[in-house]
């Protein structure tokens, strides 16, 4: 199948799909790696109207935090088969992964040039914001979930699959509809066909900010604790309100997994509002600007841990839960990075290696001799050998002369060997002097 875009000029896209989704699928471009196609299965009669009124709206000419980055991947150009008939679009092609690869620790590594718990405050505060800025121009995303919000190596968010948000357009007032959710992450009263208010988007929201923070655990995923509910599926647990949240005692606890505590305090008040007071009430439910409010508040209050520089925790904590997760036998979820050399990696702690020491010189309890004289001609002096054990003769000292026989009634005897060794003294002394100089 041939595409073109209106103006006429042919698409040209590479055989196998990028992904693929309910809708569609998506292909990278033969001649760029700046644009994308998504190609619907089955192209609705009047997609190609739809298509275009989002073109025409304010966010199209959005860009994003800096040079290389967007908020949005917005079509960018309807695509027409050889009949004229809309068959997709074209859209910017973001370099990223969906944020719910951030919930396992090993892909989080990959995805994520810090992967740290401050770093997912900081990626969860920028949805937050994101969903606030659609929101005030009037979009509800109606399909929230994880796998449509791309994250990038730098933490920055892009919204994918644009296409399917309820939107009017200025000119016209025509209302476009959303096109689907996703029902783990869609509030109680969702169903399909009715007109979406903000308070649909934050829902899921306050969903995706605890699987960020809590290492993916979603708050109502688990089996119930009453066993006269026969059904797990988390969609009946939201229609419940069977979550670990609001009513932890509901489901079954799961080994490992985080206590709500882990939580920034205002961000656990905002979640306790969502599934509260906001499972009936949808009106109460924290705004997207608040959720962003929380976030960027917590990442000024945080610790540090002395074990590993990636575990981060809030300051309301008495310790690190990351170390205490270890302590119980878990994996680390934020494993420190490699270590240099000499450094090893001990349950989620960096610790130095033990090695045997390399063994020291030997030191002579006597002093070292004294530097040579500046004035003095140089020349090497060798230097004294260390004194004998007592045991042994002295090397400078004379031989003694041999034990003569004492002679009775004499001191003659005594006198002589105390002059000898006053003249051995005298010649050790002058023999050390000369040695010195």
């Amino acid at each position: 199948m041939s595409l073109y875009v209106p103006a006429g000029r042919r698409i040209r896209l590479r055989p196998e799909p990028l992904g693929s989704g309910a809708e569609g699928d998506i292909f990278r471009l033969t001649d760029t790696d700046d644009l994308c196609a998504k190609l619907y299965l089955t192209p609705a009669p009047a997609v190609r109207d739809r298509l275009e009124a989002l073109m025409r709206l304010p966010i199209a000419t959005w860009g994003g935090d800096n040079r290389e980055h967007l908020h949005a991947a917005w079509p960018a150009s309807v695509l027409v088969d050889d009949a004229g008939d809309s068959r997709g679009f074209l859209m910017p092609l973001i370099d990223g992964m969906p944020t719910n690869m951030l919930f396992d620790s090993r892909l989080r590594l990959e995805a994520l040039a810090e992967p740290t718990w401050r770093t997912m405050i900081a990626v969860a505060a920028r949805i937050a914001r994101l969903f606030a800025m659609l929101h005030r121009d009037g979009i509800v995303i109606g399909d929230v979930s994880p796998t449509n919000v791309i994250v990038a190596r730098s933490g920055h968010v892009t919204l994918i699959d644009c296409d399917t948000i309820q939107f009017t357009e200025p000119s016209t007032a025509r209302r476009y509809p959303h096109t689907k959710v996703t029902p783990e992450y869609s509030p109680p009263e969702s169903s399909g066909g009715q007109v979406l208010e903000p308070s649909h988007d934050v829902f899921g929201l306050a969903i995706m900010t605890c699987q960020l923070l809590m290492n993916g655990q979603h708050p109502f995923e688990g089996v119930p604790s009453n066993p006269s509910v026969d059904s797990d599926l988390t969609w009946d647990n939201i229609r419940m309100q069977n979550n670990r949240i609001t009513h932890p005692e509901r489901l079954v606890n799961i080994a490992g997994s985080l206590p709500p505590s882990v939580l920034p305090p205002r961000v656990l008040q905002l979640a306790q509002s969502a599934f509260g007071a906001g499972h009936t009430d949808p009106g109460s439910r924290p705004s997207a600007a608040d959720w962003a409010a929380a976030l960027d508040q917590a990442g000024f209050e945080l610790m540090g841990c002395h074990l590993n520089h990636r575990h981060l925790y809030h300051r309301s904590l008495p310790n690190c839960i990351w170390c205490a997760q270890i302590a119980a036998g878990f994996a680390d979820p934020y494993p420190a990075a490699r270590q240099p050399a000499g450094q090893a990696a001990f349950q989620g702690a960096t610790v130095p290696v033990a090695t045997a020491a390399p063994p020291r010189p030997a030191v002579s309890p006597y002093p070292p001799p004294p530097a040579p004289s500046r004035t003095a001609p140089t020349r090497p002096v060798p230097a004294p050998p260390p004194p004998p054990p007592i045991s042994r003769p002295d090397p400078f000292r004379p031989a003694p002369p041999s034990p003569t026989p004492a002679r009775s009634g004499t001191g003659g005897g005594g006198a002589g060997g105390a002059v000898a060794v006053v003249v051995a003294l005298i010649v050790i002394v002058l023999i050390i002097a000369a040695l010195v100089h």
